[in-house]
């Protein structure tokens, strides 16, 4: 029997877009059919880090898929080896990060355009084919998730704007590779545990028929809405899906569609 999916349809307000916009901003990547054996690195990313005098969070792996080798390529002012804390990397798949400007950028904090990758982690991949691992920016007491800019209040996990990742052994949950037609929708967080949200831009009045599917092609809902012109966010919880794995959003209208991979876990 399929289970009901929850699709909650949000008004997202100007007001809101551009708050959202201009977070600080940390993403993982995704990486594709990768092969056992080898190793890959994965660079951590920043967006609107700007005057930033202290950022503190932990990143999470399954260390049965993903094990650690090193952090390389430190990329911000004044940070070394000290400002990790690796002793779990191993056995627990985390890695503690914790650094802070030098004293002398401390007024003004440290600002670094956008995608810069403060530094990369490597890994060696020990999963076998159809293993795959969440990569997650995330808090892990004692590691609190915590951004500091000049002037502002300390920023959480739930102020900052979190592009987690996925490592795919031997296969593919993921492609960015633009095409024709395609309707351009934003997906945030994937993978997800409890919930994720979609936006996406209407120019015209549409039918918007939205169908998830699992991973061989399953149905596990679908719904089809009139929407108006301008941006629209919808909400889709997940409390009722008991298997993790990969699923696929399927949004079309009569000229555009797009079929995004989701990753549950």
């Amino acid at each position: 029997m399929i289970q009901r999916l929850l699709l909650i349809l949000v008004s997202l307000w100007p007001t809101a877009i551009s708050t959202l916009s201009a977070q600080v901003g940390f993403s993982l990547p995704f990486l594709n059919n990768v092969d056992s054996g080898t190793t890959v690195t994965v660079p951590v990313r920043v967006s609107n880090f700007d005057s930033i005098v202290a950022a503190q969070f932990v990143v999470q792996w399954d260390p049965e898929v993903l094990s650690f080798v090193k952090v390389i390529l430190y990329n911000l002012p004044g940070m070394d080896y000290l400002d990790f804390g690796l002793t779990e990397a191993p056995d627990s798949g985390l890695i503690r990060f914790a650094w802070e400007a030098p004293t002398g950028s401390f007024n003004s904090g440290v600002t670094v355009p956008d995608q810069t990758a403060i530094y990369r982690i490597q890994f060696n991949v020990v999963g076998q084919v159809n293993a795959g691992t969440p990569l997650l920016i995330t808090e892990i007491p004692p590691t609190d998730f915590e951004v500091v800019r000049v002037g502002h209040p300390a920023l959480t996990i739930d102020s900052c704007s979190i592009e987690n990742g996925f490592v795919a052994v031997g296969y593919t949950v993921a492609t960015h590779e633009p095409e024709k037609n395609t309707l351009p929708v934003t997906i945030t967080p994937n993978p997800f545990s409890d919930s994720f949200r979609v936006v996406f831009d209407l120019e015209t009045n549409e039918i918007v028929h939205f169908r998830l599917t699992d991973a061989a092609g399953r149905l596990v809902e679908e719904k089809k809405m009139s929407l108006s012109p301008g941006q629209h966010g919808m909400e889709i919880v997940s409390d009722q899906l008991q298997e993790n794995g990969i699923y696929y959003l399927i949004i079309r209208t009569a000229t555009r569609s797009c079929i995004s991979p989701l990753v549950k876990f």
